[in-house]
């Protein structure tokens, strides 16, 4: 009798570790699985930012070529008579 509840008790302590170690190990990838999550939306959001960038430098050229918006100066020319 003493030695079946000596083993019932030690047998409940195991299991009673083997679930923390769990709930650790459930933590633990619970953090790094937030942690990637994190890492994944700041390299998303750069890639945002790097792209409106490049679109707005884009448009700043367009702009240039053509003229628009006094971004460059306007030329004139005058033909003089050669005698």
């Amino acid at each position: 009798m003493e030695e079946e509840r000596s083993k019932r008790d030690e047998l409940e302590r195991i299991l009673e570790e083997n679930n923390r170690k769990i709930a650790d190990a459930q933590a633990k990838l619970a953090e790094d699985q937030l942690r990637i999550v994190e890492e994944q939306r700041k390299i998303h959001e750069e890639r945002v930012k790097l792209e409106q960038e490049r679109q707005k430098q884009q448009k700043e050229e367009q702009r240039m070529i053509l003229g628009k918006g006094k971004s460059r100066p306007r030329l004139s020319f005058s033909l003089k008579a050669t005698e």
